[in-house]
């Protein structure tokens, strides 16, 4: 069978770039997609090209609002969207307007759909399973994030029922990603600079908000599974309103991250040894609202004191069915890493 055209966005991201990298670690043996990226920067368009064979893809310079890109979404069999995607609308519009029949989606998401504002900084045990509560998932309000646009991709196949969509989405994602672009994630780091900034590292309201995780690699080889099975046995797959994928391989409380940071920080010089968290002792340090909005800049704030006190609790169930399972460290195993990532690279973007 003739390779598949294969449509992918994203590659200079975090997520992209690595499910780009394993997808095509993968292509390599196996030969079943003929892969284009594309990329708005002409540097970053050179980057990619030059990082990989001539022959393992096709890199093509474009945006979102540009006729090419239209073009390329009407020819593709297969379109991996990662690109800014969970909510961005100009990119959703230009994708179900133009996709051809018979086409896949692979949309990604993201948990911050189950976040609940009732319940910031409290503690919360429940988690969404993708299979057993996918009429919840699936009929969420609209205040809820991302889910303007995850409607857009469930209402695809009800306007063109010869196309099929997946969306996988991914709760915090942590580790060094193995993009050529970017590597660096954005919650936990953030968590870094903010300690940076403040020299200091404390706990955010009580600290018993939840999330689940997953290391980058192992969300990037959920992509791959996805992708051999729709070669190998499409029927497999779940699709449409039954094709939400999480993707979760630990939990952790905002709490415990912190308390895990405080060694590495302290280690590469972030922050003084006296000023350590000190979670779970007599001496245990929260941040006040008011020290962080007059330590950060108001974005940073509003942000971070938002964030940190939020639940996201997911079970991949639709992935592990398949055989998906994880393979990389922990979160807590990468810590270390991330503060020293920081010390030598400086804060994400």
């Amino acid at each position: 069978m003739a390779p598949l055209d294969l449509l992918f966005t994203g590659a200079t991201g975090y997520i992209g770039g690595a499910v780009l990298d394993h997808v095509i670690g993968w292509n390599t043996k196996n030969q079943a997609y003929s892969i284009t990226a594309i990329a708005r920067k002409p540097e970053a368009v050179e980057k990619i090209k030059s990082s990989y064979p001539s022959d393992a893809l096709t890199v093509v310079q474009a945006g979102y609002t540009d006729p090419l890109f239209a073009t390329l979404v009407a020819e593709a069999d297969v379109i991996v969207h990662t690109g800014e995607s969970a909510d961005d609308g100009t990119s959703a519009n230009v994708i179900t307007k133009n996709i051809k029949d018979g086409a896949l989606l692979i949309h990604t998401s993201g948990t911050a759909i189950l976040i609940n504002e009732s319940e910031l900084d409290q503690q919360v045990t429940r988690r969404y399973d993708d299979v057993d509560d996918i009429k919840t998932l699936t009929s969420w309000e609209l205040d809820h994030l991302h889910r303007n646009i995850d409607i857009q991709i469930l209402d695809l196949h009800k306007n063109k029922p010869a196309v099929n969509t997946i969306i996988v989405c991914p709760p915090l994602i942590y580790g060094t990603g193995t993009g050529k672009v970017n590597q660096t994630s954005q919650q936990i780091p953030l968590m870094i600079k903010i300690a940076s900034i403040l020299k200091k590292n404390a706990v955010y309201g009580s600290g018993k908000a939840a999330w689940s995780n997953v290391h980058i690699s192992d969300l990037a080889e959920l992509y791959v599974l996805l992708l051999a099975t729709y070669i190998s046995d499409p029927k497999r797959l779940s699709y449409n309103d039954e094709g939400y994928y999480f993707a979760e391989n630990g939990t952790h409380t905002w709490k415990s991250i912190t308390a895990a940071l405080d060694e590495p920080l302290v280690k590469y010089g972030i922050i003084p040894p006296e000023n350590t968290a000190k979670v779970g002792t007599p001496d245990e340090v929260h941040f006040t609202d008011d020290e962080l909005k007059k330590g950060l800049e108001p974005p940073v704030y509003k942000l971070a004191a938002w964030m940190y006190c939020t639940n996201s609790l997911s079970k991949a169930t639709r992935a592990r069915k398949l055989g998906w399972s994880r393979k990389q460290p922990d979160v807590y195993s990468t810590l270390d890493d991330e503060v020293k990532r920081f010390k030598e690279f400086g804060a994400p973007r």
